[in-house]
This record gives C-alpha cells, sequence and structure tokens, in this order.
C-alpha cells in the first residue's frame, strides 16, 4: 500500500469519527438524519417553535429561489456546522448541478461541516470555507441565484457595507434572505421593567435557561467563537430604511415570535401557557412591536441576461 493511499485511508477514517462523534455541540448536523437536532436540552417548547418555523421559511425560500433546471448557486453566510445548506440540499433531493457553499468565522465549526459533506453521500455539492464578510467575500460578482444572512447582520459594525456586499455576489433579480432580531419587542420591553422590578431576578432566571452569562451590571454578555456581539440591531423601520436605502426590493417580511425561547419557562407550565396564549394572538393580530425578530426576503433589482 503506498504512502498516499494510506493517507487517504487515515483522512477518511478521521472524517467518519468526526462526523459520527458529534460531542457536546447540539447544532451539529447528525449522520443518522442528516440535520441538526438543535434542542438537546430539557424544555425551550417555544425555542424549539421558533426555530422550527425560522428554519422552514429559510429553506422553502432558498429552494424557490434556485432554478429548477440547470446550474444554480446557494451562498449561506454565517453557515456555523453546515446544517442550513445540509437542509437544503435534502429538501432539494440533493441535486448535484446546484452549488452551495457557507462561510463562517469559526474554522473548527467548517472542518466539521467540510467532513460531513465528504463522508455522507450526496452532499459533495456542498462547500465551506472560512471567510469574513466583514472584508470582503471571495466571491464573484453576481455568482449566486440566493444568499442566506441568518443572524449575522446584527454582529456586523457596518451593517449597509455588508448589504452592499451581499448585493455584489447576487446575481440581479436574486435573492437575499435576512433574519435578524429587532432591536425592540414587546417580550423585550416588558422583561427590562420586570427585571427592574424585581431586582434583576428576572433575567438571571431567563437567561439562565439560555445558558447565557451575566455581567456585573446584570446584562446578559453574548460569548461568540469569532467576530463581535450584538452590536447593530435596529428598530423596523430602521432596517427596512437601511435595505431599501441600497436599492433592494422588499418581496416578503415574516414577523418571527415574541421571544426566541429559552428553557427557564418549562420550568413554569403556567408560564408557558401565557406565552403559548400570546404567541396565539401574535400569529392572528401580527404585530410589528409584539415581534422579536424578522425574516425579510429581497430581490437585488435587475435581470439576469
Amino acid at each position: 500500500m503506498t504512502q498516499e493511499l494510506i493517507a487517504e485511508n487515515i483522512a477518511a477514517e478521521t472524517d467518519t469519527q468526526m462526523v459520527i462523534e458529534r460531542g457536546r455541540f447540539p447544532h451539529r448536523p447528525t449522520v443518522e438524519n442528516r440535520v441538526a437536532f438543535e434542542w438537546e436540552r430539557m424544555g425551550d417548547v417555544l425555542g424549539h417553535w421558533n426555530m422550527t418555523r425560522k428554519n422552514l421559511i429559510t429553506i422553502d425560500t432558498l429552494a424557490a429561489a434556485v432554478p429548477s433546471s440547470g446550474k444554480g448557486a446557494v451562498l449561506d453566510v454565517g453557515c456555523a456546522y453546515g446544517n442550513m445548506l445540509l437542509m437544503l440540499n435534502a429538501k432539494m433531493g440533493k441535486p448535484a448541478d446546484v452549488k452551495m457553499i457557507g462561510i463562517d468565522l469559526h474554522s473548527d465549526a467548517i472542518e466539521y461541516a467540510k467532513a460531513f459533506a465528504r463522508v455522507v453521500p450526496g452532499y459533495r455539492n456542498c462547500e465551506y470555507q472560512v471567510a469574513d464578510l466583514s472584508v470582503g467575500l471571495p466571491f464573484e460578482d453576481g455568482m449566486f441565484d440566493a444568499v442566506n444572512l441568518g443572524d449575522v447582520l446584527e454582529h456586523m459594525v457596518q451593517p449597509a457595507a455588508t448589504v452592499r456586499e451581499l448585493m455584489r455576489v447576487t446575481r440581479p433579480g436574486g435573492l437575499i434572505l435576512i433574519s435578524t432580531p429587532l432591536k425592540t419587542g414587546l417580550f423585550k420591553t416588558l422583561s427590562k421593567v420586570a427585571n427592574a422590578m424585581t431586582g434583576g431576578k428576572v433575567y438571571k432566571t431567563y437567561y439562565k435557561g439560555k445558558d447565557t452569562p451575566l455581567d456585573e451590571a446584570g446584562q446578559p454578555v453574548m460569548v461568540t467563537a469569532a467576530g463581535h456581539d450584538h452590536v447593530s440591531e435596529m428598530k423596523y423601520g430602521q432596517l427596512i430604511g437601511l435595505l431599501k436605502g441600497e436599492g433592494l426590493v422588499i418581496e416578503k417580511v415574516h414577523l418571527m415570535p415574541v421571544m426566541s425561547g429559552s428553557h427557564a419557562f418549562d420550568r413554569h407550565l403556567f408560564l408557558t401557557s401565557i406565552m403559548m396564549w400570546v404567541e396565539a394572538w401574535h400569529s392572528v393580530l401580527k404585530f410589528r412591536s409584539w415581534a422579536h425578530s424578522v425574516m425579510i426576503a429581497a430581490r437585488v433589482p435587475g435581470r439576469a441576461k
């Protein structure tokens, strides 16, 4: 056996072991179902409902934006362990002629995604690489039919420049899907007031249920593997104004649930019941001021030649 063949076998065994041994990371894709089992912790019914709806909207929207015949290309910015593209690839029947590229700052997550795509049959069209959106994407102009920016914009110091860079790599008439939390919302406002009235107990309980530490002032501290904290959260009007101001054509706005979730609620069924009642009314009334976050599907103006 040649040295090259031995090296290839060792690499294949390493990839296989990496994919099978998901470890303590709940967001990693799994071999058995080829998608991420995201909610292994106890409880968090509201969070599970929120993320399930978000994933379905994202996958369906991106799938509809890719040509039904011929070559296509999708970009997922901030892809982490590659979940969204792997689910999208499965949803679309694993089309070999559709290139799916994911980028992230977190090199360990990218290595896992690359290993998954190498090992599991039907995912060779999913490519992953480390790249920094803030300094520019390593892709040609108009390369992608659809671009997904999931919970990334709020981490960018220059959101307008971010949108322009996404538009650059998206073909004319292509789709950009942006999901981001809003700066204000019903739950954020009420929880802030309740936290002040209880001497900080609300935040302690709520963020403990999200495994998020608090600083000395009792405010949540976002620990990121790379990049910035939430430095650019915007109000609804500001966000829409930014996208339109850069020339994007808003096609669809999805108002997401009132809160993102915390398994602290599941320890108190009465509170969970109240929140589900609020969410039920929100799904009917669709008040912008109630939504914790939004998902916006927007088109790059023009038509492809």
